[in-house]
């Protein structure tokens, strides 16, 4: 191999690699808010409120304008339902829930979070947007996403999620601060909603 091309296999590593770190470095998610006033332990109820609506949908656009009434409570959101009942509701097919309280984080830091979803997704935490896959599709797992907390404390949490046909998967991991390995499902006792 000539000096010549050498030098041009040099660069061209270079440029990839310079290409391939730029992909690496994800945008974290800052600025949550936390739910204020802090909701004390009296006033929560284990797992988050619910409310859903029964229509065959293809988009979370056509939440709008649709009538919507209170269901069970979900202790967490770790539902992979396949073909039966779509989380709390009465329904196996054509599902719209949308899934309010908070998120608790223990600890202020980096947290890493994935969101497994079929059908149409959107996760908001402390007033920013987490995710969104708003329409018909798979079994689909999010990229990492890494959500920088400020402070401990209860967080709002909403979710928009509707399943059209078929099966169902609603799940939401999260790697904690100082934690290796593969995130797993945000646990139980981190959620809570507004007792009524």
């Amino acid at each position: 191999m000539t000096h010549r091309a050498l030098v041009g296999v040099t660069g061209l590593v270079l440029v990839l690699a310079a290409s391939i770190g730029s992909f690496a470095v994800a945008e974290i998610i800052a600025g949550l808010k936390p739910a204020e006033p802090e909701p004390a332990a009296q006033q929560l109820a284990p797992g988050l409120a619910t409310e859903y609506t029964y229509a065959i949908m293809n988009h979370l656009d056509d939440f709008k304008g649709r009538k919507f009434e209170a269901g069970p409570p979900l202790p967490n959101l770790d539902h992979r339902m396949g073909a039966g009942t779509v989380l709390t509701s009465k329904g196996f097919d054509g599902v719209g829930a949308i899934i309010t309280g908070f998120i608790q984080f223990e600890t202020a830091g980096t947290y890493g979070f994935e969101v497994v979803s079929n059908d149409g997704v959107r996760v908001e935490i402390g007033g920013k947007l987490l995710y969104e896959e708003p329409d018909v599709h798979a079994d689909s797992t999010s990229d990492r996403i890494d959500v920088k907390v400020d402070r401990p404390g209860w967080y709002p949490i909403k979710v928009m999620y509707f399943e059209k046909r078929n099966t169902a998967t609603l799940i939401l991991r999260w790697i904690r601060p100082g934690e290796s390995g593969k995130p797993a499902p945000v646990p139980a006792k981190a959620f809570g909603h507004l007792k009524k």
